[in-house]
């Protein structure tokens, strides 16, 4: 008997965000281990391109609205044809596609949770979760918030996020070196050139970045204010922020307005996110919401000393003290003084970083693989 899945990745997005690279990873990992893995993506989506680009099967829907019929009919068809189908709905909108489908055509299905914000929407909400045959939360704080909205503790598993380790993991998403890696003294150099011959940031400041889309709960105010603190400790330090969304015309009014023009850098969506990462000295995250933040997996593969937040799942991957600097949310100065004693001693920095790496097999691709086998077989 056949003991692959047939596995129906569901993902309405439009962009590349973290939650599309790690769906990627996961097929990736499940394609290596003999399953048969489906991006079921919106039409001319970033994520429809580069499951492509990987060869994966992708499926476009139209993904007209989160109740969409049309989409879930389709849905049912394509998983209906397959041996042992698993429905995975990877965002919030996607789950409720699952469950729809799943509701017709009696198929198995899982919701994934990477948020930590509050569940709202009594009616949509128990059709989502409190019906998913499993909701995989990425961190044991999303699990907490769902099993204290009322999702039975039974159908909660915690699966975290996760990065290649090594290089047979490496090869099953079709790299042939690392992208996050840190990056040798020339090569940096290169990067921070051509990063500042583009903004005009100044190649001898301390660079402190920031990689994550312009919305709320990513709290940039709480960055910004931190970087007008420390710039005015430390003039020669620039802050660069990566990403693009809703917030960002007045994110640059308020950069205006603080007088940090020059210093506080907001770049847009970066085309490589690795290279980003490896022409910076310090990543700083500033959320107030954040379920675990896999950009700092991303940022620790790449040496760099990290200052965040304690929001959501962030605790469970950075330790205080032990692999990076923490602080409350939206505490400014707390950040800034992360971020000041990471510029200013630069053994600790190293200490922080180096554990912080050497923490990142916990996170590898095949343990996330097995442990969603095992919630695809309960189900199937």
């Amino acid at each position: 008997m056949d003991s692959s899945f047939d596995i129906f990745h569901l993902d309405g997005e439009r962009g590349l965000r973290g939650g599309e690279r790690q769906l990627l990873y996961l097929a990736a990992a499940l394609r290596a281990r003999g399953h048969r893995n489906t991006i079921v993506c919106r039409r001319g989506s970033l994520l429809e391109a580069e499951a492509r680009r990987q060869g994966f099967a992708a499926e476009a829907l139209p993904y007209l609205m989160e109740w969409d019929p049309v989409s879930a009919w389709k849905l049912r068809r394509l998983a209906r044809g397959a041996a042992r189908p698993i429905l995975h709905g990877h965002t919030a909108h996607a789950a409720a596609l699952a469950a729809l489908a799943a509701a017709w055509g009696g198929l198995p299905w899982v919701a994934h949770r990477r948020v930590d914000f509050e569940l709202s929407g009594g009616l949509s909400r128990r059709l989502k979760y409190d019906r998913a045959g499993r909701v995989v939360a990425v961190s044991r704080a999303i699990a907490g918030l769902l099993e204290r909205a009322g999702v039975p503790a039974a159908r909660v598993a915690v699966v975290p996020d996760g990065l290649p380790v090594g290089a047979e993991e490496l090869r099953w998403t079709g790299a042939a070196e690392p992208p996050f890696a840190p990056a040798a003294a020339q090569e940096k150099a290169h990067l921070r050139w051509k990063l500042s011959q583009r903004f005009g940031m100044r190649e001898s400041d301390d660079w402190v970045g920031n990689l994550a889309a312009l919305v709320p709960h990513k709290d940039h105010d709480n960055l910004i204010a931190a970087a007008l603190l420390v710039v005015q400790k430390r003039p020669g330090t620039s802050f660069l922020i990566g990403g693009q969304g809703p917030e960002q015309e007045r994110l640059v009014k308020q950069i205006k307005l603080m007088g940090l023009l020059g210093k506080v850098f907001i770049l847009g969506q970066v085309p490589e996110p690795a290279d980003f990462l490896r022409s910076l000295d310090i990543f700083a995250l500033s959320s107030w919401g954040e379920g675990m933040g896999s950009v700092l997996l991303e940022a620790a593969a790449c040496g760099l000393p990290i200052a965040a937040t304690t929001a959501g799942g962030i605790p469970e991957i950075v330790r205080d003290g032990e692999s990076g600097l923490l602080a409350p949310p939206r505490d400014p100065e707390a950040l800034a003084g992360a971020i000041l004693r990471l510029l200013e001693d630069r053994a600790l920095a190293g200490r922080l970083a180096q554990k912080a790496r050497d923490g990142l097999p916990a996170f590898g691709l095949e343990r996330m693989a097995v442990q969603m086998e095992e919630i695809y077989a309960v189900l199937s």
